[in-house]
């Protein structure tokens, strides 16, 4: 599903308008009149005895007050914030027809007062939004809040950035929020996506011209593409077909970073895996991964890598099919140096993860230097780290950031946002699956492994990082049917992903 940043936003409504000849009273019509038409699928009309409109300027006080046209079988309340001379644009046609229909209109900013309604539909802001609430408008936001029973916005609720996600303190926290055809990204990040309730998109007459767009494609992850690369194996295939993982990860402390991440690359489905061991390490390495290889490196006991081992392990790089590196590592100066060693010189697709992303620290220009395809997953800080900015920076203009570095680097980058959102080559997808109970140690190793192993299968990175990062949430979002949110342990999803992607095998 295509999702639109709010500048898109304006542009569709322009396109369609001005190039298109498209009236934006016809929409604004639609608009107003599928929204009714959701109310009156929800409640039957003994339930839903008294309704109110919050009408605010622009085109979306407008939808609000082409809704109630469609509403005047309930005992309904138009709320305008403004003055009667005051409306403009398409929304004066519909004003006017509310008028004539002799329909409840009360004007002004004061607040009703001991009034209770069944629903509310907020149309105060739309998606041009951002920044603080101002009065009168965080008066009435407070208000819906808490005088309804249910809230529909329309849009978006009013107070929550339509790019960002962002929350404006006393936004309103609808149950429903009703979108014109597309969705805007700030809907689907968090926290937008928290007040908005279910979003529903409903085709109001929009033609489909989002390829003329400027920006990024951004859109919502949906399975197809699980169900093109997920099918079974050939009959004829072998373990050296399958897939064949080297992984360098783990240190003192933190071999089971190094566990997770191999049995991630199996449980996908990848048909062999090496994982790189620091000498003194390394029966812990051969205790917890059974079905997969180990390559022993010496280290004079330290328990991780360095430099030095880059010898040891350089033979295996025309072995594999793709390298995973990362996961434990710890942040030695001489382990990251192996890392930056490797990078610059393999030539076969590179996963980087958690400490392996240390590299770039000071030397962000690197980034651009590596020769091969790959994929970065890097969590909130790590990726504030690679722009070179701090968290609550990058938490207020996510899309932007996220949108900058894909377009200045050409691999592959997955941001562990809530929800992850994948970026390439001019586009940028957000994740569809998972929920809070990944918020524990390890989650992020299996999530690397899964997309190496899909690599290793052939399937290319960007669509093995989305279809890695969505089978990992759908697992996550099955367990946490038995384990709750707080029960969940990284080693519960290797159980579970074989059956998330047995579905599409069998699909």
């Amino acid at each position: 599903m295509r999702l639109l940043r709010r500048h898109q936003s304006q542009e569709l409504d322009q396109i369609s308008m001005d190039e298109m000849g498209i009236s934006g009273i016809i929409l604004m019509g639609k608009a107003g009149k599928t929204i009714a038409e959701h109310i009156k699928k929800k409640f039957i009309k003994d339930d839903m005895k008294r309704i109110a409109i919050c009408c605010g300027k622009g085109n979306n006080g407008g939808d609000g007050f082409a809704s109630a046209l469609h509403l005047d079988e309930y005992e309904l309340t138009i709320f305008s914030l403004i003055q009667p001379e005051q409306i403009q644009g398409d929304s004066t046609y519909y004003y006017d027809k509310c008028v004539e229909k002799n329909m409840s209109i009360v004007y002004g900013e004061d607040l009703p007062e001991n009034q209770h309604y069944d629903l509310i539909i907020d149309a105060l802001l739309g998606t041009g939004f951002h920044g603080h609430l101002r009065s009168p408008i965080d008066a009435w936001t407070r208000w819906i809040n808490q005088n309804s029973d249910f809230v529909i916005s329309v849009d978006i609720p009013s107070g929550v950035d339509a790019d960002t996600g962002a929350v404006a303190g006393d936004a309103v926290s609808a149950d429903i929020t009703v979108t014109m055809d597309s969705i805007n990204t700030g809907l689907v990040l968090n926290p937008g996506s928290e007040q908005a309730g279910e979003v529903i998109p409903v085709d109001i007459g929009f033609p489909d011209i989002y390829d003329k767009l400027t920006g990024f494609a951004w859109n919502l992850f949906e399975d197809s593409l699980c169900k093109i690369w997920l099918k079974p194996p050939p009959l004829n295939t072998y373990k050296h077909r399958q897939g064949k993982v080297l992984i360098i990860a783990g240190s003192k402390g933190m071999t089971g970073a190094a566990s997770l991440a191999t049995h991630g690359a199996l449980r996908s489905g990848a048909g062999l895996t090496v994982t790189c061991a620091p000498a003194s390490l390394n029966i812990i390495y051969e205790t917890n991964i059974l079905e997969g290889m180990t390559l022993t490196c010496p280290d004079d006991d330290r328990g991780y890598f360095t430099e030095d081992n880059y010898t040891d392990i350089e033979f295996m790089f025309d072995w594999a099919d793709v390298i995973l590196i990362g996961p434990g590592l710890g942040g030695n100066e001489s382990t990251i140096k192996l890392v930056g060693k490797i990078i610059s010189s393999v030539e076969v697709p590179l996963v980087l993860d958690a400490d392996a992303l240390r590299v770039f620290v000071n030397n962000k220009d690197l980034i651009s230097d590596i020769k091969t395809p790959f994929v970065l997953t890097p969590h909130y800080g790590e990726f504030a780290m690679l722009l070179g900015t701090d968290e609550k920076t990058l938490k207020t203009s996510f899309p932007a950031f996220i949108e900058e570095f894909s377009e200045k680097n050409s691999g592959v980058i997955v941001a562990k946002n809530a929800p992850t959102c994948t970026g390439y080559n001019g586009r940028i997808v957000v994740n569809s699956s998972g929920n809070q109970g990944l918020a524990t140690a390890g989650t992020g190793d299996v999530l690397t492994g899964v997309i190496a192993g899909l690599i290793s299968q052939g399937i290319p990175p960007f669509d093995a990082a989305q279809i890695g990062t969505y089978i990992h949430g759908k697992a996550a979002d099955q367990l946490q049917i038995k384990t709750g949110y707080r029960g969940l342990i990284a080693s519960d999803l290797l159980k579970v992903i074989p059956k998330v992607i047995r579905h599409y095998e069998h699909s």
